[in-house]
C-alpha cells in the first residue's frame, strides 16, 4: 500500500472516530492527539528538526479543542482552573519552541497525561453505571467532569 493510501484510510478513521464520539470521548481524544504532537515537537527540538508544524498541531488542540469546550459558568472553578492550566501549557509550548528546549514539554505533556487519566477513569465510571441501570448514578460521577461541553 502506498502513502497516500495509508494517508486516506488514516484520515477516514480519524473522521469515523470523531463523528461516532460522545463529548467525553472527543475530549479524551483531544488530549491523546496533543499528548502524541507534543511529543512529537519535543524529538523534533531533540534531534534540531523544525517543531512548528506539531507545536502549532498542539497549540491549535489545546485553544480549539480543550479552552473552546470550557464553559466557565457551568464549570466553575474547576474550568477557571482548567483555562488557566490551558493558558500556562500554551505559554510553555511556545517558550520551548522559542528556546529549542525539549525539557520544557516534558512537564507540559506530564500535565497533559494526569489530565487524560482522569477523562478516561471518568469515563470508565460513567460506563460501569451505565452497565448497572437498575443502581441510581452516584452525584460525583453524574458531576465528575464539572466542565461541560457547549
Amino acid at each position: 500500500m502506498n502513502h497516500r493510501a495509508i494517508d486516506a484510510y488514516k484520515t477516514v478513521s480519524n473522521e469515523t472516530s470523531v463523528a461516532e464520539a460522545s463529548p467525553l470521548e472527543l475530549i479524551i481524544l483531544v488530549y491523546k492527539r496533543l499528548i502524541e504532537n507534543l511529543r512529537e515537537a519535543q524529538h523534533a527540538i531533540e534531534s534540531g528538526a523544525d517543531a512548528a508544524r506539531p507545536s502549532e498541531k498542539a497549540l491549535d488542540l489545546i485553544e480549539k479543542g480543550l479552552v473552546a469546550a470550557l464553559d466557565t459558568e457551568k464549570g466553575g472553578e474547576i474550568a477557571m482552573n482548567l483555562a488557566a492550566l490551558y493558558d500556562w501549557s500554551m505559554r510553555e509550548i511556545l517558550q520551548a519552541r522559542l528556546k529549542q528546549n525539549s525539557e520544557m514539554l516534558t512537564g507540559v505533556i506530564e500535565v497533559f497525561k494526569s489530565l487524560e487519566s482522569a477523562w478516561v477513569e471518568i469515563s470508565a465510571m460513567r460506563a460501569a453505571d451505565s452497565q448497572a441501570p437498575s443502581q441510581p448514578l452516584r452525584d460525583s460521577v453524574a458531576d465528575a467532569p464539572s466542565v461541560p461541553l457547549r
